[in-house]
Parts: C-alpha cells; structure tokens; sequence
C-alpha cells in the first residue's frame, strides 16, 4: 500500500498537468496508426499489383474486378498525377521513399488509380508509370469494362503496359 501511495504522491497536485498530456499523446498515437495503417495499405496494394502484372506472361488479361477485394462500381486511371491535384498524404516515407512522390509528379510518371462506389472515393492507389502504364483507359471504367491486354514494351521485363480491351 505504501508503494502506491509514494508513486501517487509523486503525481503532480493538479491532475489536468498530468492527464491532458496523456490524452493528447493518445489521440495522436489513434490518428497516426490510422494513417500509417492507410499507407502502408496503398504501398502493399502496389507492391503486390506489381508483383501480379510481373508474374503475367504477355498477351495475358487483367481484370481490376479480379484483383480487388472490396467493392466498387467505377474505375478512374489518371496516367500523370498534377502536383497538388490527387493526394493520399503519407509522412515519414510510409508510402513513398522520401522524395520519390514528388520526382514522379515532375516527370509525368505518377499514376492514380481511383476507385469509386456510389459517388465516393472507396481506394486510391499510386502507381509508377514507367513500371506500369494504362493505353487507352480515359474516363471512368465499370468492373466488367476494365479489362487490359498485358504487354511488354521492347521486351522490357521490368515495366508492363496494361491496353484496354474492347
């Protein structure tokens, strides 16, 4: 008993000096798990949609519908993200290396993949363009309409061009 006691004496007199800390700590720590949660759920999203596209032979198909898990009834490909136009922020490199966003943005090779449900933004997905390019996705697309042909351009294996098929 004299243990808890000596360790509440040494509380400060006023309890708001010692709880207001605490919960602003708590809040903050609740809002930056949510984001970081967020992020590196884009980073992953992205590394396995690469990972997918890579292990595709050319000429095979890619369907968004089959590599989605949660709902959606329109597709939005942006094939060259304006700075300040689209953005999921994520700091402290969580969904980026650091400065690699932004050097993407200058040189045109940021592509945003837009999911929407019912009018509202469900998934947003960053992708590099020189790893994976959209031919001929302009507008929104339905599950059933995007649909691409894989291809490789020039042989490259480290980059894939996906073409809508009509």
């Amino acid at each position: 008993m004299a243990l808890i006691k000596d360790a509440l004496s040494s509380l400060p007199a006023k309890p708001a000096l010692f709880i207001a800390p605490v919960l602003v700590v708590l809040v903050l720590s609740l809002y930056y798990r949510d984001q970081y949660n967020r992020c590196a759920e884009i980073r992953q999203a992205r590394a396995a949609l690469n990972g997918h596209l890579q292990s595709l032979g050319s000429q095979a198909h890619f369907r968004f519908a089959d590599f989605t898990d949660f709902a959606w009834n329109k597709v939005r490909i942006v094939a060259s993200v304006n700075p300040g136009t689209i953005s999921e922020t994520c700091p402290l490199d969580w969904n980026w290396a650091s400065g690699e966003r932004d050097e993407l943005i200058a040189s045109g090779l940021l592509t945003a993949v837009i999911f929407g449900q019912e009018g509202k933004v469900v998934r947003y997905l960053e992708l590099r363009g020189d790893e994976i390019a959209f031919r001929g996705a302009e507008g929104n697309l339905t599950p059933e309409a995007a649909v691409f042909e894989v291809s490789r351009e020039g042989g490259r294996d480290d980059g894939v061009i996906l073409t809508l098929k009509n």
